[in-house]
């Protein structure tokens, strides 16, 4: 028993340890260690039974049960490691018997087994994307047990004969002590707050011959095989996982059902998530942000240099810039219309104006097209009129940089052309080339194209970018604040312009005539929104529909912040899915009555009723949250498009 004893001792003394390591981790009140993730401990425990059957010397007769022994219990206590890996220290005891009827022999014995050791268990669960409640499990472990094996010579099945000290076959005063290897098989099946049940059967490979007190030292009919005892252990065992972390995600009890999503799978709930939307797979800080080692604002999974010196100033991929670089871009600022600013999303404006034909290139086929500009600060209002004079100008984002760029060219010649048409109207530039909507640096062969035409080799048959042609575009409105992208959600030709005036402006369309351009601003209005109106520009300014050759009920379009009030209203978010809805949670939204789906994000919402203010939805979710829908919570909605209600309300407010 002093082996057995040591054996636990051990076992306690390197789980607590453990477990206090992670608690007592600084990094474990929510700040992320450098490099580091914190291991989640948690302590598991668990009380069994099952069958013990022997596998010997002793041959099985016709008849016998190769599945039934006696019965023996279990006990565990360990950590759950990870999701998939836990570590028990298990005990077991129970009674292993066999007896042998034969022509040949008459032979049997009992014998109390008591065996404690390590038992790892893994089950699978790292390659399921959502925990079933059912996992397959496989058990490995080391332990060292006791037995105690005596016989029945008056054949009343009372075991009262020491077969050791018997020693029939001359096998001394052997060990009552030995070791086993455990492999096992079995299913962990989920049951709620913690418990569940592990269903299976484990073979003890024994280091030992003496169980049945049968070897090979034996003699004629008691002569053994010559292999190792082993027995089967078939049972079951109740498990309890105490959840460690479980003060931690109490902090979110309050949050709505809506808050506690996580669209990008990085495990950090998207209202606590600094950086949504990260690809799948890449490795996250406790902000939710991808790594950055060397610490250049690019992250590591699309970072072309990964240990960039410490102060270095690198580009969009995360490489050190030159001297050449550095000269390249205070030629570009020089050169070109704005300085930098920051925009929201990537966009490319329709083309009727009568210019160069752009195309809509296939995957993998490389374009080319003219930059003429970088932002990171607010534009002033004489560089957005000289960019939306432009009839073809597009905005490229990447990052935190948007890249002013003209024209969407399948050839060469045709941006080069573009380019020197540029900077004869006063707007300098550097062609570029796109692939897989990446942006690329062109050869030498464009500087040389470049002189060609400047020379006079090459003809240049484009009109010119900026020229006396008026030029209509549709303003959606400038307000005060930022919209909901989820508002302007079919607008596909949608550009966002943000002046240091504090206005954000909303435009879309490019369009040679008036008419095109009234057309898109009735559907606009259709749309709710009211301060939709039509813009002119020609020649690098706003001028006024007057200027440009139409009559107008007023002297001048006023930019307004004015939408279709009546299109915004509240609902009541009883549930989001990613994957399919429970059939029972569905009844339950069935019968609230005038349920509606909304698609968005990945995510599947499901809203109750229709309020035209936030007082009346607050009523009706008091209602609600008494009836057990305590996660519901109230939405804005403008045109049907959900949108924060906080937006709502200032939008109704204006």
């Amino acid at each position: 028993m002093k082996n057995l004893y040591l054996t636990i001792f051990l076992f306690l003394a390197a789980v607590f340890s453990v477990i206090g390591q992670s608690e007592s981790n600084p990094y474990s009140t929510g700040e992320t260690a450098p490099e580091k993730k914190e291991l989640n401990i948690n302590p598991l425990f668990g009380i069994g039974a099952g069958s013990m059957l022997y596998f010997g010397d002793l041959q099985r007769f016709s008849g016998s049960n190769p599945i039934l022994g006696n019965w023996g219990f279990s006990i565990s206590a360990g950590a759950r490691l990870t999701d998939y890996l836990d570590v028990q220290l298990m005990y077991s005891s129970g009674i292993l018997a066999y007896r042998e009827n034969t022509l040949e022999r008459q032979l049997n014995f009992q014998s109390e087994i008591s065996s404690a050791g390590f038992m790892f268990a893994y089950n699978f669960n790292n390659f399921f994307r959502n925990r079933p409640r059912v996992n397959p499990v496989i058990m490995l472990g080391f332990q060292n047990f006791e037995f105690n094996s005596k016989t029945d010579l008056n054949g009343d099945y009372y075991y009262e004969t020491d077969i050791r000290r018997l020693d029939l076959d001359g096998a001394g005063n052997y060990s009552l002590n030995s070791l086993s290897i455990p492999v096992g098989i079995g299913a962990d099946i989920d049951l709620v707050s913690g418990f569940s049940i592990r269903l299976f059967s484990m073979m003890n490979f024994t280091f030992t011959d003496n169980l049945d007190g049968i070897s090979e030292l034996g003699e004629g009919a008691r002569k053994g095989d010559g292999k190792n005892d082993r027995y089967l252990y078939t049972g079951f065992s109740f498990l309890y996982t105490l959840d460690l972390n479980k003060t931690k995600r109490e902090k979110f009890n309050d949050l709505y059902s809506g808050d506690t999503d996580d669209e990008d799978n990085d495990g950090i709930y998207d209202i606590s998530d600094d950086c949504p939307h990260t690809p799948e797979g890449v490795e996250v800080d406790g902000k939710g942000c991808p790594l950055d080692r060397d610490n250049d604002y690019v992250p590591d999974y699309r970072d072309d240099e990964i240990n960039s010196p410490p102060g270095s100033i690198v580009n969009y991929e995360g490489v050190s810039l030159t001297d050449e670089d550095f000269y390249e871009m205070y030629l570009t600022y020089m050169d070109s219309i704005g300085l930098y600013t920051n925009t929201i999303k990537t966009v490319y404006t329709s083309n009727e104006s009568g210019r160069k034909i752009v195309h809509t290139p296939r995957p993998g086929e490389e374009t080319y097209s003219v930059q003429i500009a970088a932002s990171t600060s607010d534009l002033t209002v004489e560089q957005i009129g000289k960019i939306l004079s432009i009839p073809n100008v597009n905005i490229h984002s990447e990052e935190d940089t948007i890249y002013y760029m003209v024209g969407n060219y399948d050839d060469l010649e045709s941006a080069i052309e573009e380019k020197v048409l540029l900077e004869r109207a006063g707007v300098g530039g550097k062609v570029v080339a796109f692939k897989d909507n990446k942006k690329k640096k062109v050869g030498s062969i464009a500087g040389e194209l470049e002189k060609s035409y400047k020379s006079g080799e090459m003809e240049i048959t484009s009109v010119p970018p900026i020229s006396g042609d008026v030029i209509y575009r549709v303003q959606i409105g400038a307000f005060t604040h930022p919209l909901s992208l989820n508002i302007f959600e079919g607008v596909n030709d949608l550009i966002i312009l943000k002046g240091d005036d504090g206005l954000t402006r909303y435009l879309t369309g490019s369009y040679d005539n008036i008419r095109s351009a009234a057309s898109r601003k009735i559907d606009l209005l259709l749309e709710g929104f009211e301060g939709a109106f039509i813009v002119a520009y020609r020649g690098g300014k706003r001028i006024s529909l007057e200027e440009a050759g139409n009559i107008t009920s007023s002297a001048s379009a006023q930019e307004e912040d004015l939408i279709d009030k009546s299109k915004i209203s509240f609902k009541i978010q009883v549930g989001a899915y990613k994957d399919n809805i429970p059939a029972n949670v569905m009844d339950k939204y069935i019968s609230l009555g005038n349920v509606k789906t909304y698609r968005q994000g990945g995510i599947t919402r499901y809203l109750v009723g229709e309020y035209p203010t936030y007082e009346a939805a607050k009523a009706k979710l008091t209602v609600l949250q008494a009836k057990g829908f305590i996660d519901a919570f109230v939405v804005g909605t403008f045109n049907d498009k959900v949108i924060p209600v906080e937006e709502a309300i200032k939008l109704l407010e204006n």
